[in-house]
C-alpha cells in the first residue's frame, strides 16, 4: 500500500511520518481560520458594511508592524518553538475571550474589529510558523516533491472549516463556531511540539540551537534592503496581497448587495470559501508537483496573476457578483495551492539563521502592510474617485501587469541563490594579458628598458621586451640596445632577437664580438643577426664561421643560415645549404661519440628549418632512434619542418610519456594540415587505438571549426564504443570550448550523447543497486568475491558515465555553472549537492531536466541510505535475479571485454542452468577476443560441473 502510495504522491518510504503530521498540523490551523474567518466577516460587514472595509485592512496593517516586531525580539531571545506556542496560546485566549464577550450587545461592534484583526493575523502567522517548521524538517528538494502534498492538508483544512460554518452558522451561531474552532487549537499545540522534538530537534546541533548573541544579529528590513532576491519576492507578496484585497472588496460587496442578511451571508461566504478550496485541493494534489517540475518556481508563480488578470478582463466586460466570483475562485483555489507551495520555494535557498529572521517578518509585516496598502488604494477608488465596485479591475490589471513582471526577475535570482552556495566550487578565472597602445603602458615600458641596464628584474625586462615586439616605436630601440651588455644571458639574446626584427645594420660592430658569448642563446641569436643582413656582411666572414671546427660555432652558424634561407631557392643555391647539411650528416659516422652528441641538436635544428629533402629524411631517421635525448631533438625539429611525411612518426609518439608533451606541441604546430590528413590515417589503419586515444589531446589546441568535427567524428563515426576514447574526447571538447568561445558546437549531437548517456547511466544505477541488494544475500565465498569485483567494476563505470554526462553539459550550459555542480555531487557534503540539484533542476531545459533530474535524486537517495534496508527474500530476490539474468545477458551482446569478463567469472558460479545456453552461445561466437573467450570456456565448464552435481 505504501508503494502505491509513495508512486501516486511522491512521498517515499521513510517520509511518511512526517508528511501526515505537519498535513494533520495544517488541516487544523486552516480549519480553525476557515471557521473565523467567515464568521467575522459576516459580523464586520453587518456592523459596518462594506464601507469599514478598507479602514480595517489599515488597522491590520498597524497591528501586523506591533506583532512582526514583537516576534523577530521574541525569535532573539527563544527558540522557534517556544515563540510558535506561545504565539498559539494567545491566538486561543483571543477567541475564548470573544466568545464570551458575544453575549453583550454593546461588545459587538468591538468583538467584530477583534475578530477580523485576530483572522487577519492569524492567517499569516500561523501558516508562516508552520511553512517554516516544514521547511525545517525537509531539504530543497523533498520540499519540492512534498509541500505539494503537505498544502493539501491546508486545503483539506479549509474546505472542513468552510463548510462547518456554512452548515452550522444558523444552527448553532457565530459564538458555538468561535468556541470550535478555539478547540481545534488544543490539538494544533500539541501537534507542533511533537513534530518539533521528533524531525527537527534532530536535524539541529547544540550549537544551532544556542541563542545567539546581540552582536550577530541583524534587523529583518535590513536584510532584505541587502538582497534583490528577498526585495523581489517581497514584492511579489505584497502585490499578491494588494491585488487579493482589491479582489475580496469586490467580492464582498457584490455579496453583500446580494444577501443582507448577517446568517445567509456566513451561509454564502462558508459555501463559497470551502468550494474555493475543493478545487485547491484538486489543483494541489494533481497539478502543483508537476507545473513546478515542469515549469519551475517562476513559470508556477505565473499562473496565478495571469488568472487574475483574465478575471479583472471579464469583470470589466460582464460586471457583476459571477465575474466576481470568478476572480476570487482563481485567488483562493490557486494562492492556497500552487502559489503558496511556490512562495515557499523561494524561500528555500535561505540560509536557516535569514530564514527564521525573514519569514516571518514577510510573511505578517510585509503582508499586512500591503493589505493596509489595499486598504488606501480602496479609500481612493471608492471614495475619492468614487469608483464601482467592477471599475476597480483596471487598478487590477495595473498591478498584476507589475506582479508579472517582478516574477519574470525573481526567476534569475532564485538561480543566482543556489549559485552562490555553488560558489567555492567555481573555477578560477583567468585573466589574460592584453596588449595595448596607450599612451601610458607605452611610457611605463621605456621606463623599464631605460632603468634595465641596472635592474635586476630579469622577468619584467624579459616581459618588457616581449611586448614591444610588435611596437614600431622607434623610441624603444637605443634602451634595449643598452641591454646588449646585460648581466643576464637571457635578457641579452632576447634584446637582440627584438633588435633582429628592426631594420638597419648600424649594429654589427656591437653585434660581432657576441659571437664569442659564453651563453648559447646570446651566440645563436647573434648568427641569426648577421645571417639575416647578408646583404651588409661580408661573405669572408660568414664562410670561416660555416666551417669552424667548434660544433657550437659551425652548428650555430648552419641553423642561423639553414632559418635565413628557408622558402628561398635562390638563397640556398647560393650558399649550399642542401650540400653543406648533407656533408654534415654523412660526417657524423665518423666523428668520436662526444661530437657527434653536440652535433645532433644543431643538425636538427638545420634540417627543421631548412625545408630541403635532406633534412627531412634524416629526422625521420632520428625520429625512430633508440635514445631519448635525439628524439627530442627530432620532435621539435619535426614540428619546425611541418612536412606531412613527419606526422605518422609525430603520432607514433605521442604514447610514449616522456616524449608526449613535446610531441603534442610539434603536432599542434601543422595546425589544418594535421586534421585533413588524420580521418585518411585512420581509415586507412595507420594508428593504433592507443595513439588515437591520445589524439584528442592535441586536437583541442587547434583553433579551427575542423577541430569541432573531427573530435566528434572519433566517437560517432570511428571508434562509438570506447569508452577511453570518448572521455578524452569531451575532455578534450570541454578545453576546447574554454579556449575558443566562439567557435560553434554540434547542439544536435551533442544534446542526444546527453540523452543517451542518461539512459545508460540510469541502466548502470538499476544494475548496481541489484548487486548491492544481492551481495548480501550471497553466501558461497566464490560468488561472493565474483560478484563483489563484478559490482566495482560496475560502480567504476558508473562513474565513467556520469562524469561524462557532466562533461557533456558543460558543453551545452556554461562551464561555470555546471563544474560547481559536478564537483558538489562528487564530493560535497549532503546539502550542497541537494543545492546543486535544485540549481541544476532550474538550469536545465524541459526535456532534459524531465530525464537528469529524477536519475540524480534516485543517485542521491542511493548515496544518503543506510544500507540496513532488508527485502522480502522470498519475492524481491527472485525478481531481482531475474533482473540480473537479462542485465548480464545484455553485458554479454556489449563490446565492453573487462565487464564480458567480470560478467562470465560470475555466471561460473551461479548454478543456474538458463545461464548455459547463454555461455554456449558465446562461446560458439567467432568474432570475440581471446582473453575473452578463454574466460568463457573457464566458465562454460565450471557451470556444467556445478550444475551437473546439483542434479547429482
Amino acid at each position: 500500500m505504501q508503494q502505491v502510495l509513495s508512486k501516486l504522491f511522491r512521498a517515499r518510504p521513510g517520509e511518511w511520518g512526517a508528511v501526515l503530521l505537519l498535513q494533520l498540523l495544517v488541516f487544523l490551523i486552516i480549519c480553525t481560520l476557515l471557521i473565523v474567518k467567515p464568521t467575522a466577516s459576516a459580523l464586520f460587514l453587518s456592523e459596518y458594511g462594506a464601507i469599514g472595509l478598507p479602514y480595517i485592512f489599515l488597522a491590520t496593517a498597524v497591528l501586523a508592524a506591533i506583532v512582526s516586531t514583537g516576534y523577530s525580539l521574541a525569535l532573539r531571545q527563544y527558540s522557534l518553538l517556544r515563540v510558535s506556542t506561545v504565539s498559539l496560546v494567545v491566538c486561543l485566549a483571543v477567541l475564548l475571550g470573544c466568545a464570551g464577550f458575544m453575549r453583550i450587545p454593546l461588545a459587538r461592534p468591538t468583538i467584530a474589529v477583534i475578530l477580523y484583526l485576530w483572522t487577519a493575523i492569524f492567517g499569516v502567522l500561523a501558516a508562516s510558523q508552520f511553512w517554516m517548521m516544514a521547511s525545517f524538517v525537509f531539504d530543497v528538494r523533498q520540499a519540492k516533491r512534498l509541500f505539494g502534498l503537505i498544502g493539501a492538508g491546508a486545503i483539506a483544512g479549509g474546505i472542513a472549516g468552510g463548510y462547518i460554518t456554512s452548515l452550522l452558522a444558523q444552527e448553532i451561531g457565530a459564538r458555538n463556531l468561535i468556541l470550535v474552532a478555539a478547540a481545534l487549537l488544543v490539538p494544533s499545540l500539541l501537534l507542533t511540539t511533537l513534530i518539533w522534538r521528533r524531525y527537527v530537534a534532530r536535524k539541529q546541533s547544540m550549537i544551532s540551537r544556542k541563542r545567539k548573541s546581540d552582536a550577530g544579529y541583524e534587523a529583518p528590513h535590513r536584510l532584505i534592503l541587502a538582497s534583490k532576491h528577498l526585495l523581489l519576492l517581497c514584492g511579489i507578496v505584497a502585490l499578491s496581497v494588494t491585488v487579493a484585497k482589491l479582489v475580496d472588496y469586490q467580492f464582498s460587496v457584490l455579496a453583500a448587495e446580494r444577501y443582507g442578511d448577517q446568517d445567509r451571508l456566513a451561509g454564502f461566504f462558508g459555501f463559497w470559501y470551502s468550494t474555493f478550496n475543493i478545487v485547491a485541493l484538486v489543483i494541489q494534489l494533481l497539478f502543483t508537483h508537476r507545473v513546478v517540475q515542469g515549469m519551475g518556481v517562476s513559470g508556477a508563480l505565473l499562473f496565478l496573476p495571469v488568472g487574475l488578470g483574465i478575471g479583472a478582463v471579464v469583470m470589466l466586460a460582464i460586471p457583476g457578483l459571477n465575474a466576481a466570483i470568478f476572480s476570487r475562485s482563481v485567488d483562493g483555489s490557486l494562492k492556497q495551492s500552487l502559489s503558496r507551495a511556490s512562495i515557499e520555494m523561494l524561500f528555500l535557498p535561505l540560509d536557516e539563521e535569514t530564514k527564521k529572521r525573514v519569514k516571518t517578518y514577510i510573511d505578517v509585516f510585509v503582508d499586512s502592510l500591503a493589505g493596509g496598502l489595499g486598504g488606501l488604494l480602496l479609500i481612493l477608488v471608492t471614495q475619492i474617485l468614487h469608483l464601482s465596485a467592477p471599475a476597480i479591475s483596471w487598478v487590477v490589471l495595473g498591478l498584476v501587469a507589475i506582479w508579472m513582471v517582478s516574477v519574470v526577475l525573481i526567476r534569475e535570482e532564485y538561480i543566482e541563490a543556489f549559485r552562490a552556495q555553488l560558489s567555492h566550487l567555481k573555477p578560477k578565472e583567468h585573466r589574460n594579458r592584453l596588449k595595448s597602445h596607450h599612451r601610458k603602458v607605452m611610457a611605463g615600458f621605456l621606463q623599464v628598458l631605460e632603468e634595465g641596464q641596472m635592474s635586476t628584474h630579469e622577468k619584467q625586462l624579459l616581459y618588457v621586451l616581449e611586448r614591444t615586439d610588435d611596437l614600431s616605436n622607434g623610441s624603444f630601440r637605443e634602451p634595449i640596445r643598452r641591454l646588449l651588455a646585460h648581466p643576464s644571458g637571457n635578457v641579452r639574446s632576447r634584446a637582440l632577437r627584438s633588435l633582429y626584427l628592426q631594420p638597419g645594420t648600424e649594429l654589427l660592430d656591437e653585434v660581432m664580438p657576441l659571437l664569442r658569448d659564453p651563453e648559447r642563446q646570446v651566440r645563436s641569436a647573434a648568427f641569426d643577426y648577421l645571417f639575416s643582413r647578408t646583404h651588409a656582411v661580408e661573405r669572408s666572414v660568414l664562410e670561416p664561421l660555416l666551417d669552424h671546427a667548434d660544433p657550437d660555432v659551425s652548428g650555430a652558424a648552419l641553423v642561423s643560415l639553414a632559418t635565413e634561407t628557408a622558402g628561398n631557392s635562390y638563397s640556398q643555391k647560393q650558399w649550399r645549404v642542401g650540400q653543406r647539411l648533407r656533408r654534415r650528416i654523412r660526417e657524423l659516422r665518423t666523428l668520436p661519440v662526444a661530437d657527434r652528441k653536440r652535433w645532433y641538436p644543431y643538425l636538427l635544428r638545420a634540417s627543421g628549418r631548412s625545408q630541403t629533402a635532406t633534412g627531412r629524411a634524416f629526422i625521420q631517421r632520428c625520429l625512430v632512434s633508440e635514445k631519448e635525448e635525439i628524439l627530442r631533438y627530432a620532435i621539435l625539429a619535426a614540428g619546425e619542418s611541418q612536412h606531412e611525411d613527419l606526422i605518422v612518426p609525430l603520432l607514433h609518439l605521442i604514447v610514449h610519456p616522456g616524449l608526449r608533451p613535446m610531441a603534442i606541441n610539434a603536432l599542434v604546430q601543422y595546425q589544418g594540415g594535421l586534421l585533413a590528413v588524420v580521418p585518411g590515417l585512420i581509415a586507412e589503419g595507420e594508428l593504433t587505438l592507443a595513439e588515437i586515444r591520445r589524439l584528442p589531446s592535441v586536437i583541442e589546441k587547434i583553433d579551427r571549426q575542423q577541430s569541432v568535427d573531427l573530435l566528434f567524428s572519433l566517437i560517432e563515426r570511428y571508434y562509438p564504443h570506447d569508452l577511453a576514447l570518448r572521455m578524452e574526447v569531451l575532455r578534450a571538447l570541454n578545453a576546447f570550448r574554454r579556449d575558443f568561445p566562439k567557435r560553434n558546437l554540434p547542439g544536435k549531437i551533442i544534446y542526444r550523447l546527453i540523452v543517451a548517456e542518461t539512459r545508460t547511466y540510469e541502466t548502470q544505477q538499476e544494475q548496481v543497486y541489484s548487486q548491492n541488494i544481492l551481495l548480501r544475500y550471497t553466501q558461497s565465498e566464490d560468488e561472493l568475491a565474483y560478484r563483489e569485483a563484478y559490482a566495482s567494476l560496475l560502480n567504476q563505470r558508473m562513474r565513467g558515465t556520469f562524469n561524462r554526462l557532466f562533461r557533456l553539459l558543460g558543453l551545452r550550459y556554461p562551464p561555470a555553472d555546471i563544474i560547481p555542480v559536478h564537483l558538489a555531487l562528487n564530493g560535497d557534503t549532503g546539502a550542497v549537492q541537494i543545492s546543486a540539484i535544485e540549481f541544476l533542476d532550474n538550469l536545465l531545459e524541459l526535456s532534459l531536466k524531465r530525464l537528469i533530474i529524477p536519475v540524480l535524486d534516485k543517485r542521491q537517495r542511493h548515496l544518503n541510505a543506510s544500507g540496513t534496508e532488508l527485502v522480502d527474500v522470498e519475492t524481491e530476490v527472485a525478481e531481482l535475479r531475474r533482473k540480473e539474468f537479462k542485465s548480464l545477458r545484455r553485458v554479454l551482446r556489449g563490446r565492453d571485454d573487462r565487464l564480458k569478463i567480470a560478467a562470465l567469472r560470475l555466471i561460473s558460479c551461479l548454478q543456474d542452468v538458463r545461464y548455459l545456453p547463454v555461455v554456449d552461445y558465446y562461446v560458439a561466437s567467432t568474432d570475440i577476443p581471446a582473453s575473452v573467450r578463454a574466460v568463457a570456456l573457464e566458465a562454460q565448464e565450471e557451470l556444467r560441473v556445478s550444475l551437473s552435481t546439483v542434479a547429482v
